[in-house]
């Protein structure tokens, strides 16, 4: 079992520099912090929690690699207005089956200044999402899903609003959960940013992080066992 002491306050000030100094050359005279103080105890943290994860599910996801549970800081200006080179935070995602963004997921993003999360699918292919509305159709297993979301809450997650206007076509209304079939994909996170626990800057951030995976968790479990193929 890997031992993880915790995330440095170096981690947090150097993303909370990085948001104030948004510039690759910034970033390139500061690269021996990101490494050391960013990405090398982010790694740890994630290589920790892969047993946490697999005793959950075993189709649960903790890759300890850039693209795997880290996401890149380098944002991809291609198509983006907004041309600042980096994402000023450590996202850091634990998900069910093949692909990180693809796939039912639970989520730690690290700012400078807090800790976000949040837990879901963004998009759904058409199978999923069709699979998806008719569960939440389904009295019984709408009852699974607000239960699911009732543990999320308990952790400051919130459903986002409905991407739909209308109720999609085929469908009923089922009163005040229409909004659960107004939408294209199911995420609940935090709408603030929260406070930087304690508990992150030392040895009982497993513990911490553990006790959040297992409150968030149910949603990405009922998405699981509701739409995957």
């Amino acid at each position: 079992m890997v031992e993880f002491a915790g995330f440095p306050k170096a981690a947090f000030e150097y993303l909370a520099a990085l948001e104030a100094n948004n510039d690759k050359a910034w970033f390139d005279e500061n690269r021996a912090s990101y490494d050391q103080d960013l990405i090398a105890p982010a790694l740890d943290f994630v290589a920790a929690m892969a047993p946490v994860v697999s005793s959950m599910s075993p189709s649960y996801q903790a890759v300890p690699k850039m693209n795997g549970s880290l996401r890149r800081l380098h944002r991809d200006l291609r198509f983006s207005k907004d041309k600042t080179p980096f994402n000023p935070r450590l996202h850091l995602v634990f998900w069910h089956g093949k692909h990180p963004n693809r796939a039912p997921a639970v989520h730690f993003v690290l700012h400078g200044d807090g800790l976000g999360l949040g837990v879901g699918q963004w998009s759904m292919t058409p199978a999923e999402l069709a699979a998806y509305r008719a569960a939440v159709a389904n009295a019984t297993s709408r009852g699974e899903l607000h239960k699911a979301l009732s543990s999320a809450y308990t952790v400051g997650a919130t459903v986002q609003a409905p991407s739909l206007a209308r109720l999609p076509k085929g469908f009923e209304t089922i009163g005040e959960d229409d909004n659960l079939l107004q939408r294209k994909g199911l995420v609940a996170l935090t709408e603030e940013r929260l406070p930087i626990p304690d508990e992150l800057l030392g040895p009982e951030a497993i513990a911490y992080a553990t006790g959040v995976l297992k409150a968030l968790a149910p949603v990405s479990d009922w998405l699981i066992k509701h739409t995957a193929p």
